[in-house]
């Protein structure tokens, strides 16, 4: 199921037949250091399939969520997006694969998140929490309006310290005022 569009990109929801995309982002060291896994997530094929095949309702909260060009229908990452706390904010999160950073699909991935959680949520913010190593994930959060809120390091429980590392980050929050107020000015 589509759930968005922009000028280049289309997010859709996953299934099984992505399995491989979501192999590749989540066993790449590039990708997963930045969320704490320095050597990637130590996951196989046949682990991921039924993962992505129990997402069974169409809601696009809370779910895997396929990032493709527009224009080849290729798959270069993934994304998530899920509905408001009790306190109204909700979270996104963006992964693409390294062969297509540098591109602003990132920038247009997390724009095109917003806009559909403030158009379909009644979400008064939503949080992002790039590693504070990250720059080009820093750097998108502040292209989409994000204000820096606050910062703090995430610990794995025990039984997982012998394949991660814990991540420090800083706290984005983009707030529905500066969304619309971003969106009346153009």
């Amino acid at each position: 199921m589509i759930v968005f569009e922009t000028k280049r990109i289309v997010i859709r929801t996953a299934s099984a037949d992505d399995a491989g995309l979501y192999f590749a982002l989540w066993t790449d060291p590039k990708v997963m250091s930045n969320v704490g896994f320095p050597t990637g997530l130590r996951i196989t094929l046949d682990e991921i399939e039924p993962m992505l095949e129990e997402q069974t309702s169409d809601a696009e909260f809370g779910r895997n969520l396929v990032v493709e060009l527009l224009s080849s229908n290729s798959p270069v990452g993934e994304c998530k997006m899920v509905q408001p706390d009790v306190e109204g904010v909700a979270r996104t999160d963006v992964k693409l694969l390294p062969e297509y950073w540098g591109n602003r699909y990132g920038v247009e991935v997390k724009q095109g998140l917003l806009n559909h959680l403030f158009r379909h949520t009644s979400c008064q913010a939503v949080e992002g929490t790039p590693n504070i190593e990250n720059k080009a994930s820093i750097k998108m959060q502040e292209a989409v309006g994000g204000v820096r809120v606050g910062e703090d390091v995430h610990n794995f429980p025990k039984d997982m310290k012998h394949d991660t590392h814990p991540v420090h980050h800083y706290i984005y929050l983009v707030y529905r005022e500066e969304w619309e107020r971003r969106r009346g000015a153009g």
